[in-house]
């Protein structure tokens, strides 16, 4: 509800002061209207408390809240009238809708510049109540990795058991310029980052917001997460298309000091989503102040199937001087230093945190293109560390 003590000189501003209190009174309901799967548009009835000799006229504008113009509803900004001797009129707003599950949204009406009618309440309240259930395709079929191995023990893990991202460690990234010629916008919050029966879930969205086309989640646990050594399994499933591309990687805790790649690139696996069937494990590394990287790649591919078709596990067993890479238990390669370009040093013996993100576009993948389909997930179901 909209709390209508509002100071005086905010209400100046609606033009509501010194109103003939012989003019009728502008009264609008605050309403709850239900998402829906198609767009639509939204009737908002308005009314006066009585008749009167004179046209009536004011000035009605939607303003976003929880909801985003573009995204969520289209701005009426305009100029509407009550013909004399009537009571009633309609502000249209179109609502704009999608197939995710998230949280209500809400929209202010303002109303001002008030001709022949005084104003009780100089904004009303329009709440999307979401009606979406459970899109993601709940499959949980794929391969399991174990709770233990021999000599080690979990040291932490997040099994996406809440109902939403724990902050304690993780991060939200946000902005919309990045390396490799990106397109997409990272947002905060749940417009691209959900949990979903016990799922991560991270959705790029073809949409507009500040001026990009496209907009996904990044998330980190820089400061919060972050080790040296030991197992990490990831279970997770793909999204693909031209166009998209996941990952899954680890950057050096001491990249706000000596920069990147100096503090070292490892990136657990890679996916462009042309090529569905491939996953991509690599490092980067190199020398303090350069502006690329000294990159070693190792690709694995499935037989007859796609990484977006069933969950696998990544991992890697990273030790002093050694990084094996596995995808569902199966090795396919191993970096140390006898990898790396002659004279450059080693930058993985020390703690690194993680990153995932879902990007589009870019110099590696290429654009999206008439084939991509929107929206595209990336869904984890566990990280875990064990040392």
């Amino acid at each position: 509800m909209i709390n209508n003590t509002l100071p005086f000189a905010f209400l100046l501003g609606f033009g509501i002061s010194c109103q003939n209190p012989e003019m009728p009174m502008l009264l609008v309901e605050d309403v709850e209207i239900m998402e829906r799967d198609v767009n639509h548009t939204h009737r908002q009835k308005v009314n006066i408390s009585a008749t009167f000799n004179k046209d009536i006229s004011f000035r009605c504008q939607t303003t976003g809240v929880t909801a985003t113009a573009g995204e969520d509803f289209i701005v009426f900004d305009g100029s509407v009238t009550i013909p004399k001797g009537e009571t009633e009129a309609y502000v249209d707003v179109p609502i704009l809708t999608d197939t995710l599950m998230e949280s209500d949204e809400v929209i202010w009406l303002s109303f001002s510049d008030a001709n022949n009618v005084r104003i009780k309440n100089p904004l009303s309240e329009i709440k999307i109540m979401n009606d979406d259930t459970f899109m993601v395709n709940d499959d949980t079929s794929g391969y399991y990795s174990p709770l233990s191995y021999p000599g080690k023990s979990m040291v932490w893990s997040d099994e996406f058991s809440q109902n939403s991202l724990d902050m304690n460690s993780w991060n939200y990234e946000t902005g919309g310029y990045w390396y490799n010629n990106e397109l997409q916008y990272y947002r905060e919050g749940t417009n691209n980052t959900t949990i979903q029966n016990g799922k991560l879930v991270i959705t790029a969205k073809k949409e507009t917001y500040q001026n990009r086309e496209h907009t996904s989640a990044r998330l980190t646990t820089e400061g919060k997460v972050e080790y040296k050594y030991g197992r990490i399994d990831v279970r997770g499933k793909f999204p693909k298309g031209q166009g998209i591309w996941p990952a899954i990687w680890l950057l050096g805790d001491d990249h706000s000091s000596v920069g990147w790649p100096a503090c070292g690139e490892l990136d657990m696996v890679e996916l462009l989503g042309h090529t569905p069937q491939t996953v991509h494990g690599s490092i980067n590394y190199g020398p303090q102040g350069n502006s690329w990287a000294y990159t070693k790649t190792t690709t694995y591919t499935l037989p007859g199937e796609d990484f977006s078709d069933k969950y696998h596990v990544f991992s890697i067993l990273w030790e002093e001087n050694s990084i094996k890479y596995y995808v569902d238990d199966n090795l396919y390669t191993t970096y140390t230093p006898n990898n790396i370009v002659s004279g450059q040093v080693w930058r993985f013996n020390h703690p690194f945190f993680f990153i995932l993100n879902v990007a589009v576009g870019g110099d590696w993948p290429g654009n999206p293109d008439q084939t991509t389909t929107f929206p595209q997930q990336m869904l984890i179901d566990y990280i875990r560390v064990f040392q």
